[in-house]
């Protein structure tokens, strides 16, 4: 049985398993994991050894001029491949994914340092680091500088054998991918939704449909006006070869074919002689270095990525993505894929995805790589010529049917995906659905503030508390994600959960009583409550009116700003440049001073809580300062605003619980509950929960064949 066919069979045996055990497969996700990183093992010490024995070995007559002609025509066909993928990712369809949280307090990213990102300047730090355009560079010039040198013979062996040794070492890893990918399979298969798999369609027929678009029409058709050779001769002279690569799977194994096939059509055009012929057999292996349409078709993968865990991706990220994801498919794609997803801050675990559909889209880029290696090596030589045709009528016929080819397919792609990708459940579906992440005690819920009590509180208000058996919380009714009334007039959020988890460590009965800071001194020193949970920031203004436990989670400070104006909120000096700036505030001086010292000409006004800022009682304001976690919530309630961090995300404020003030022993008791749950884990599984998205998630079990037909487990 071939290798292809194995591959097959490891594909469709891990679907079934994953559909049979269900989410029982889960752990096989390890064996993945370590099949790809086997993967990787050969990948940068093969790019410089391989690089530096194909530049070594040519003619430095050829290389000049290759290196202008040629690369000219191969930044060319780069920039129409480019486009095209930019192009055909506009077919995705506009479906909000069900996430409650958009990972606004993820922490940054951190940011490589482009100098050494491109240049080598230590080419083990570049090597250790996987920068791979550094590595292409370096190697680049050692090819180049290896081409003058008179004794090259005696070390381009040496290079040769090492890229021998490496393509060994990597066919023996290979020889395991029907087990690695039967393990990804079988673990995606297990735990993906149904919903995800239908989405997963998106990638799939977007990347066929322009594989076959680019195969048949755009570059048989720019071939075709710029030598002058007809189009149908064209396409019947490279239709065996490309089948070939197609139903092998790889491209290399038809580089011999490419090359007659090559100096057949260039025969056709009056092109013939040594000098024709030896401009082929070096186009044609050397093109094999450089990344083909079949590798720069996997940025598709990356904006699909992107686009189905609903992450924003501007014009700047898009154009570093473009760059960057060239210089990194000078390597391996199993490198470059995973660079590309981080450097986007798409969540890795995409790649394993990207592994199990490349099964589907193999071929189709090995067609594609082909067809690359066939469209350079033409127009190369007839550059390198000087025998290349531009016919004006010609090309102008040409551009307006790719233009119009490339708008049906997207207008027809997104047309289908918007009606047959299944839609996700409406915000107010989702918020109407959020639960506790556990069932807790029974607790009554105030929608009003009741009357307070005359008598007097005797001792703290801890002995208050456990001598009378009840707990009264204040809460915020639309302070998301703390503490918020669903459509269903449930109470929920995170402070919501750690006030129940609190009534149940001290066997209390639980009261929610809703407050605003303006009140908070007096209902806390009445006893209309006892203590306030709901995400509020330790700032020093705020101790006039309680006592505070200590921080139970640090919050990144952010801008909440409206959509379309999120750039300017990251550069302070062009904010400075805004006339009539108005950033609000929630019930806290404490950031007024600092914002006049930044934007000395904005205005600030004060809110009694976020949810003014979004209903219109915002008093004019242009942007709110809010924790990003509190802020990210509220961007998936109202989509027309969004998140940016102030500084980057590096600005970071305490959450804490108010007290009544100077209730010193209730607050030691608070402050050591608070250290009991943050080292229990409590507090991070809530984060999880409510803070990264785990809220609107179905807590259903993924459906399987062991479970919900045989019934042999629970």
């Amino acid at each position: 049985m071939s290798l292809s066919a194995r591959i097959f069979f490891g594909l469709c045996a891990g679907i079934i398993t994953g559909l049979f055990f269900g989410e029982l497969t889960a752990d096989l996700k390890l064996i993945g994991d370590i099949f790809v990183k086997l993967l990787q093992i050969t990948v940068l010490p093969y790019i410089v050894v391989s690089l530096i024995a194909g530049i070594g070995h040519m003619q430095l007559s050829h290389a000049r001029r290759l290196a202008v002609r040629g690369s000219l025509v191969l930044l060319f066909i780069w920039a129409i491949a480019l486009l095209m993928i930019f192009i055909a990712a506009l077919a995705f369809p506009d479906l909000d994914t069900a996430s409650f949280f958009s990972s606004g307090s993820s922490p940054p990213l951190q940011q490589t340092d482009l100098v050494d990102l491109y240049l080598p300047s230590n080419i083990f730090y570049s090597l250790s680091n996987n920068f791979v355009p550094a590595v292409v560079l370096f190697s680049t010039l050692v090819g180049v500088a290896l081409i003058s040198v008179e004794k090259k013979n005696g070390v381009l062996p040496f290079f040769d054998g090492l890229t021998d040794a490496l393509a060994k070492i990597n066919t023996a890893v290979v020889q395991l991918t029907p087990y690695g990918i039967f393990a990804i399979s079988a673990a995606a298969a297990g735990t993906m939704t149904i919903e995800e798999i239908s989405r997963v369609q998106v990638y799939l027929v977007t990347y066929i449909s322009l594989a076959l678009l680019v195969t048949f029409w755009i570059f048989p058709g720019l071939v075709a006006v710029l030598s002058g050779i007809p189009y149908k001769v064209v396409l019947r002279t490279f239709r065996d070869t490309l089948v070939t690569a197609f139903a092998i799977g790889n491209q290399f194994v038809v580089l011999p074919q490419i090359a007659e096939n090559c100096k057949a059509l260039l025969r056709t055009r009056g092109q013939t002689g040594p000098e024709t012929e030896s401009a082929v057999d070096i186009i044609v292996p050397v093109s094999f270095n450089f990344p083909s349409l079949g590798k720069l078709l996997v940025i598709l993968f990356v904006l699909f990525a992107a686009w189905f865990t609903d992450t924003d991706l501007d014009t700047v990220d898009r154009l570093g993505l473009a760059f960057n994801g060239l210089f990194s498919l000078f390597g391996s794609i199993n490198v470059a894929v995973p660079n590309m997803l981080d450097s986007l801050q798409v969540p890795g675990d995409m790649f394993q995805l990207f592994l199990v559909t490349g099964i589907v889209v193999g071929r189709f880029g090995a067609m594609l790589a082909a067809l690359h290696i066939i469209v350079l090596s033409i127009l190369g030589t007839l550059a390198l010529a000087g025998a290349l045709q531009f016919n004006p009528r010609s090309l102008l016929r040409y551009l307006a049917l790719s233009t119009l080819a490339l708008m049906v397919l997207v207008v027809g792609l997104r047309a289908y995906f918007m009606a047959f990708v299944p839609h996700p459940p409406t915000r107010n579906t989702v918020l109407a659905s959020i639960q506790l992440m556990e069932p807790r005690v029974d607790a009554s819920i105030s929608t009003t503030v009741p009357p307070v009590n005359p008598a007097r509180l005797a001792g703290s208000r801890l002995d208050h508390v456990l001598d009378g058996g009840v707990l009264k919380v204040g809460y915020r009714p639309n302070n998301l994600p703390c503490s918020f009334l669903t459509p269903e007039n449930e109470l929920v959020g995170f402070d919501v959960e750690m006030a129940h988890i609190l009534a149940e460590d001290i066997g209390a009965k639980l009261e929610f009583v809703p407050f605003e800071f303006n009140q908070l001194d007096s209902m806390l020193k009445s006893g209309q409550i006892d203590l306030a949970m709901s995400c509020i920031a330790g700032l020093p203004d705020r101790y006039t009116k309680a006592s505070f436990s200590r921080a139970y989670l640090d919050l990144t400070l952010a801008f909440i700003v409206r959509d379309h104006e999120r750039h300017l909120y990251r550069d302070v000096e062009a904010l400075r440049l805004e006339e009539e700036l108005t950033i609000a505030l929630v019930s806290s001086h404490y950031f007024k001073p600092r914002i006049r010292s930044l934007l000395p000409d904005a205005k600030v006004v004060l809110l009694e809580g976020a949810e003014d800022f979004f209903n219109g009682n915002g008093q004019g304001a242009d942007a709110l300062l809010l924790s990003a976690e509190e802020g990210a919530a509220y961007s998936y309630r109202y989509p027309e605003y969004t998140v940016v961090k102030a500084r980057g995300g590096k600005i970071r404020i305490p959450a804490v619980y108010a007290v009544p003030k100077g209730d010193i022993e209730t607050m030691e008791f608070i402050n050591n509950w608070v250290y009991l749950k943050q080292n229990d884990g409590t507090v991070d599984r809530l984060y999880d929960y409510w803070m990264l998205g785990g809220a609107a998630k179905k807590r259903e079990r993924r459906w399987s064949i062991i479970r919900d037909v045989l019934g042999w487990v629970d």
